[in-house]
């Protein structure tokens, strides 16, 4: 269906600033209505953008002024209308439900079961001892998620994965702590199994409280995490076959497992999230984080002395996801800012001033780790020092501000230029939002926290493709994403967030779609094939999580 008229699909809280994207060229009045088609208000449409990105002139309205909870559309004079949203103060409530289940959907070497899984049900999968590249030596590393579409697994994804977790948490413990696990409908878990397994360490603390479910999820992928260090304290790369197996379901993947070697970047990764997590659980499962702590500090002094220019690389014989990262600095800095906020010693302090005295990083991407850095030596109650402090604050409010500029003159308030729609474009609109709200938390600046909520809205439907790029929410989301299962079942799992809008055209399906030059925008294609725009990973997801988390608490 061919649409002009572009809002939320899943909907606003009452508090929000709600906008409307329409497609024409003149400016628009518009009427919104309840779902029973009574007129509620009205308003024009008369900010006027010039969209490269999506080749379209726009017309941006405000209907902020709508506060009241209901389900409502949004027509023009010449009847076209929106997608119907919802105004409530619990309207992302099941967005996050479903979004967050996905990570134990993708949960490798566990059975998944029908009662827990529905339609994505399968025996424990990957369970086989991996062979350690390069040796003969084999390695008992089953568990955690798969990463993306594929089922490799992979630490530095991983644990950007459950650092952003992590951050969603502690910003919005009340949504969060409201997720049920979609194994607490299923029959009671077997002796060996990742419940169990908390039960064992709760019997080892001295406390004893219940574990919220949202940290239960993250432990799985921990404790697989855990089981990637080499004896010296270094982490191997990645656990997958040695290339991508087809459309199939995970238990059928046959193929011998290989573990890549280590990488700077897994080993500066894992220190960092480890000492993050301690954090979290210590008051859960003391014993527990005392093993995070101590595997934590063996991957940072694992770190300090591995020197691998240019990167990790794929073995000749394996192909599956490299994730290449020739700067290993950013990994070092959120390492060293994290091990000293979580155990203070003076070595990590001067580990990381120095790194920041040569740059301040930011970023939120696997490949971009800074940020995270910047955020535990800011909230550390270590002592710090407070010029590098200014300098730190300082450079990522000139982030957001940069940020903000696109922000201000896209017809759909996002922070991507025309040049920045790439593969995972969607994932980098979400960390570009995370940036923003940051900005806000620094400055108490409302425009920034209303231009990080822009984002969210983009994710939901307010894009030039008028989809929700989250399956399974919204009245038109994304219906065949890359993802082995779904593409097995043929129906998409719910809760994940598309990869979204890849001008390079970087796969052969989305190549035969795109026969004439297309808007970067516009670059999507919801079909099976299309990995480079329609793939989905945990840490997309993660992002998209966090963002959500952190804009509803401010905003409720």
């Amino acid at each position: 269906m061919y649409k002009n008229v572009f809002v939320n699909q899943c909907g606003y809280l009452p508090g929000m600033q709600k906008k409307v994207t329409i497609r024409s060229e003149k400016p628009t009045p518009f009427s919104v209505h309840k779902s029973s088609g009574e007129f509620v208000l009205s308003g024009t449409a008369d900010k006027r953008v010039e969209n490269a990105s999506a080749g379209e002139t726009d017309y941006i309205g405000d209907f902020s002024a709508l506060t009241e909870p209901g389900r409502y559309y949004i027509m023009t004079e010449n009847r076209s209308e929106s997608d119907t949203f919802v105004i409530s103060e619990n309207v992302y409530d099941s967005v996050l439900q479903k979004a967050f289940a996905f990570f134990y959907l993708q949960r490798c070497g566990c059975d998944l079961p029908r009662e827990a899984a529905g339609a994505y049900a399968h025996r424990a999968c990957h369970t086989g001892s991996a062979l350690v590249y390069g040796t003969e030596e084999h390695r008992e590393v089953s568990g955690g998620w798969h990463d993306a579409g594929d089922y490799g697994r992979y630490v530095g994804p991983g644990a950007m994965a459950v650092a952003q977790l992590l951050y969603a948490w502690e910003r919005n413990p009340s949504l969060c702590g409201s997720y049920l696990s979609p194994a607490s409908s299923a029959p009671e878990a077997a002796a060996d199994s990742p419940t169990a397994d908390t039960a064992r360490h709760r019997d080892a603390d001295s406390q004893k409280r219940a574990l919220p479910a949202w940290l239960e999820e993250l432990k799985y992928e921990l404790d697989w995490m855990k089981k990637m260090q080499r004896e010296d304290g270094a982490l191997y790369h990645k656990a997958s076959c040695r290339s991508f197996c087809g459309f199939i379901m995970p238990e059928e993947e046959q193929e011998e497992i290989v573990l890549s070697p280590v990488s700077v970047t897994a080993t500066g990764d894992f220190a960092a999230v480890l000492a993050m997590a301690v954090r979290f659980y210590e008051k859960y499962l003391p014993a527990y984080a005392a093993e995070l702590a101590d595997a934590s500090k063996k991957a940072y002094q694992a770190m300090k002395v591995m020197e691998l220019p240019g990167g990790f690389k794929n073995p000749p014989e394996i192909s599956t996801g490299e994730y290449g990262d020739a700067c290993d600095r950013d990994e070092r800095y959120w390492a060293a800012a994290e091990l000293y906020k979580t155990f203070g010693d003076a070595e990590y302090r001067e580990d990381f001033e120095k790194l920041a005295a040569e740059k301040i990083y930011c970023g939120y991407g696997w490949a971009d780790m800074g940020t995270y850095g910047n955020l535990a030596y800011l909230s550390t109650e270590h002592p710090v020092d407070e010029a590098l402090k200014s300098a730190i604050q300082k450079e990522m409010v000139s982030h957001a501000d940069t940020l903000l500029k696109v922000v201000s003159a896209d017809g759909y308030g996002v922070s991507l230029t025309e040049k920045e729609y790439v593969w995972g474009s969607n994932m980098n609109l979400a960390n570009n939002g995370l940036h923003l709200f940051d900005a806000w938390k620094l400055t108490d600046d409302r425009k920034y926290l209303d231009a990080a909520a822009e984002q969210l809205h983009y994710l939901l439907g307010r894009n030039p493709m008028g989809l929700c790029y989250v399956t399974g929410c919204g009245s038109d989301a994304i219906r065949h994403p890359h993802h082995r299962p779904s593409g097995f079942q043929g129906k998409a799992m719910p809760g994940m967030l598309s990869g979204g809008p890849c001008s390079w055209l970087a796969d052969e399906t989305v190549k035969g779609v795109f026969t004439a030059p297309i808007p970067p925008a516009k670059c999507l294609c919801d079909m099976t094939g299309s990995y480079s725009t329609n793939e989905v990973t945990v840490y997309w997801n993660s992002a998209f999580l966090q963002l959500l988390a952190s804009v509803t608490e401010a905003l409720h």
